[in-house]
């Protein structure tokens, strides 16, 4: 079983920081994916690149989300998360080129958990979180395999990010998603 340092945190809102989320060698497999470009082009919403996992598949990660990120994982960690009767997961892997910046938003209402895996550069700029009035709070550092984990929950979770520092901002993002 996969050991890891999991810290909890209240402010501004329920969220969990898990570094060296994947084990070595697995996500060595994910950093290969990234640079072989293993993945389908699509475009967001925010304008940013978005390779998307529905056309590429490693069984490894797939196997370790499946195993540790699932409805145990959000009952045991987190009080509040929105009502579902059935969970499918999503990955999509998304480069964010420089200059770009998402809106201060909070998850679409079919997320019923987010995780962010910072993948690649060595230095960049985490997720800034904000309070219920979209003030500032604080910024995830950015290190990579470090995974951010919340249940998004409408006019709570209010988060953005953004890419000053170099050419892309490489992120893989999992969602439990609500099948209703």
């Amino acid at each position: 079983m996969h050991k890891w340092s999991l810290e909890k945190f209240t402010y501004p809102w329920e969220h969990i920081v898990i570094d060296n989320f994947l084990p070595e060698e697995i996500f060595k497999i994910l950093l290969c994916s990234i640079v072989n470009k293993d993945f389908a082009f699509s475009k967001s919403d925010f304008n940013d690149i978005k390779i998307t996992y529905e056309d590429f598949y490693k069984q490894e990660v797939n196997d370790f989300f499946k195993q540790y990120i699932n409805e145990t994982f959000i009952t045991e960690y987190f009080s509040a998360y929105r009502n579902y009767s059935a969970l499918e997961s999503h990955f999509t892997f998304q480069t964010t080129l420089l200059g770009d910046t998402s809106p201060i938003h909070c998850d679409n209402i079919v997320k019923i958990l987010s995780l962010v895996l910072y993948t690649s550069p060595e230095i960049q700029i985490g997720t800034t979180l904000y309070d219920v009035n979209k003030k500032y709070s604080k910024t995830i550092e950015w290190i990579p395999n470090r995974a951010f984990i919340f249940c998004p929950l409408s006019d709570i979770t209010y988060h953005s990010y953004k890419n000053e520092i170099s050419v892309f901002r490489n992120t893989l993002n999992f969602n439990l998603l609500s099948k209703d």
